[in-house]
């Protein structure tokens, strides 16, 4: 799929490159009313080159944000993580993930609290959802309301289809047939190393996904690293066989040059990135515990023919339980 010149012409929709592999500004796109299905074609387009794609004060709420997110496929929704009975934060908008630092009473989430703890994990780079069977295809994240400027809270990306391209010829083929176990207790377990809660908690008692290493990304057609720091280990190896190498792919994957940051800059400012083929991670700031940064996310299930990996197609996805 590519960007046709013409149509976006036609639309008043333009690309702004944000670096030098990837990421772009899509400009041009009336949120103010449906998004009719020519642009959607043109955003998808746009998707497949960039990976991830900012949208500028789009003034969205929450019935537009899943409303236009609808238009790209089948949402995940967060009733896995409800308790019976919970009231969520969001309301009805169970299709949107509460991203953000706020609690259910609107005070804002303290650095001591079990809840900071658990998302801590997110400042690693990662890709959404793939501890589940089926993993995450489009992530589309919201600014509802920002932190003071220049408190942090920025979002960093990096290009895994470029760090496979870079890749040894050696290397290349080591890999080439691997499948990793990805766990999302091992994630939050690395970035809250600290934390006595994280360190009762064995990944290996949760639940588990399986997905293959090197993939073909279909929308470009080109072959990518999915990858995660989500990665517990190389399938048929042990824990301790594995890590080497997860972590020197994680670190070579997310060196300087295939990595940009997004930063936040206004209310109604909308990032949407391909978690097959790019990676994220937040990068905190001075404003945790003290100024509200309510993010609002919603995912956009995979479609792709690897959408479930090597794992049970209808299998339950992570949740409290499990």
């Amino acid at each position: 799929m590519t960007v046709s010149q013409a149509a976006t012409a036609e639309s008043g929709i333009s690309f702004k490159p944000l670096a030098p592999t990837f990421g772009a500004e899509c400009i041009g796109v009336d949120f103010s009313k449906p998004v009719p299905e020519s642009t959607i074609d043109i955003i998808r387009a746009g998707m497949a080159k960039y990976g991830v794609l900012v949208f500028r004060s789009t003034q969205l709420d929450d019935a537009g944000h899943v409303a236009f997110a609808s238009q790209f496929g089948e949402l995940d929704d967060q009733t896995p993580w409800m308790a019976p009975g919970q009231t969520y934060r969001l309301g009805k908008w169970t299709q949107l993930a509460d991203v953000g630092n706020i609690e259910i009473d609107g005070k804002v989430v303290q650095e001591d609290s079990i809840r900071h703890q658990l998302n801590l994990g997110n400042k690693l780079f990662h890709v959404d959802c793939s501890y589940n069977p089926r993993r995450a295809g489009f992530s589309l994240l919201r600014a509802h309301t920002l932190p003071p400027k220049g408190t942090g809270g920025g979002t960093a990306f990096a290009d895994a289809r470029t760090a496979y391209d870079d890749l040894d010829a050696a290397t290349k083929e080591k890999i080439a047939n691997l499948v990793l176990w990805h766990s999302l207790w091992h994630s939050r377990r690395l970035g809250a190393p600290e934390s006595e809660l994280m360190r009762r908690i064995d990944p290996e008692e949760h639940g588990m996904a399986r997905h293959q290493l090197v993939q073909r990304h279909e929308p470009s057609g080109r072959t990518t690293l999915y990858i995660a720091w989500h990665a517990f280990r190389v399938d048929g190896w042990t824990r301790e066989e594995s890590q080497p190498l997860i972590e020197t792919l994680l670190q070579h994957a997310s060196q300087d040059k295939y990595t940009f940051q997004v930063d936040w800059e206004n209310d109604g400012d909308l990032v949407m990135w391909d978690n097959t083929c790019v990676m994220h991670r937040a990068t905190g700031g001075t404003y945790q515990g003290k100024y509200p940064r309510d993010m609002r996310r919603a995912t956009v299930l995979d479609s792709s023919p690897t959408a479930w990996g090597l794992n049970d197609q209808g299998a339950e996805r992570c949740g409290l339980v499990g």
